[in-house]
């Protein structure tokens, strides 16, 4: 062991830097501080580790690859990662914990679930050396660094690593691509798989979801393939829409309802005040009728006779219900309401 009096004062300086830079340094960046040679340096560096590791210490001073940093005990890291992020406000917070859980991420799918605000919040982050920005085409590519594990007390900077720490006490969603755009609006760390005819793929992704969101009327068939928990989220109508959102937010432990919640609120007021003067309907199908419950028109016998397209009826009004996946969920059931209503 190294115990002259130089090498003493050296060590204390190194103990001191890797605690004051709150991220990895390197052998030479130690060695230019103490005035001594990086072999030397590497040497008291890797002398202060063994003296942290025996006296158990909640901190630790790690070799990552050619570098050093000092941060919390691999094994404390989940009991403290919630604490550190105090002075980032929640806004930067939800989204560096998008990026970290979907890295690498475009730019441009960051802003489909977070808003026009993540641009700033993407600059604000690269600044404090929490991500890197790669430019790919017209968009970037985002992914965490070295520095965010150091910030967290992660013990590793690999995506793995940073995704368990991320979930903590939050779920992995399994959403069908109906639901999808549903997840992406809320902010979900999620999965598409599809349960009902699964691929091997599918399979492995069951795998690793701990809640499934799926149409209602098929849990006997998904559990087929998948024991863990499930919930059914009717969307036919904006109203159901919100509710189903609001569970699956809840049932997730994250993600965010409220920009959707005011905006459905908001498409339903307008809507029921168009329909105030609608021509009374007769739904032929459950679904119809509980579309023109949501809206308010008047249902009767000798009304407008509404069915879904696929239905196969006669009908003065034919609501389209097989729209593609790749649109919003929230268009698809405006397309059905405008249809309702021109008739």
């Amino acid at each position: 062991m190294l115990v002259d009096s130089q090498s003493s004062d050296a060590k204390a300086v190194i103990e001191a830097a890797l605690f004051a830079a709150g991220r990895t340094l390197s052998a030479k960046e130690l060695a230019d501080l103490c005035g001594l040679s990086e072999e030397r340096a590497r040497a008291l560096a890797d002398d202060l580790a063994s003296e942290y590791a025996r006296r158990g210490s909640g901190l630790e001073i790690r070799s990552i690859g050619e570098d050093y940093a000092m941060q919390v005990r691999a094994r404390l890291a989940p009991e403290v990662v919630s604490l550190a992020p105090k002075e980032l406000e929640a806004p930067l917070i939800r989204t560096l914990a998008i990026i970290a859980y979907k890295q690498p991420i475009r730019q441009c799918d960051l802003v489909d679930i977070r808003g026009n605000k993540s641009y700033d919040h993407v600059k604000e982050l690269e600044r404090r050396g929490m991500i890197n920005a790669a430019k790919q085409g017209r968009t970037k590519v985002l992914t965490t660094t070295r520095a965010f594990a150091d910030y967290f007390g992660l013990a590793s900077c690999h995506p793995e690593a940073v995704r368990r720490a991320i979930l903590k006490d939050k779920k992995l969603v399994g959403v069908t691509p109906m639901y999808q755009s549903l997840a992406l609006r809320l902010g979900l760390d999620f999965i598409v798989v599809n349960p009902y005819k699964p691929e091997p793929e599918d399979l492995e992704r069951l795998k690793e979801i701990e809640l499934l969101v799926l149409v209602p009327g098929y849990e006997d068939q998904v559990r087929e393939h998948y024991s863990g928990e499930l919930l059914e989220a009717g969307v036919r109508t904006l109203s159901q829409l919100k509710e189903s959102a609001e569970r699956i937010c809840q049932a997730a432990g994250s993600g965010d309802v409220e920009p959707l919640a005011a905006e459905v609120d908001l498409m339903l007021q307008r809507y029921r005040a168009r329909a105030s003067a609608a021509r009374p309907i007769q739904p032929l199908t459950p679904m119809i009728e509980e579309i023109a419950r949501d809206l308010r028109i008047p249902v009767q016998e000798g009304g407008l006779t509404a069915a879904p397209e696929t239905a196969g009826m006669e009908t003065d009004i034919q609501v389209p219900v097989h729209q593609s996946y790749d649109m919003d969920i929230l268009e698809r059931i405006v397309q059905r309401y405008e249809k309702i209503l021109e008739g």
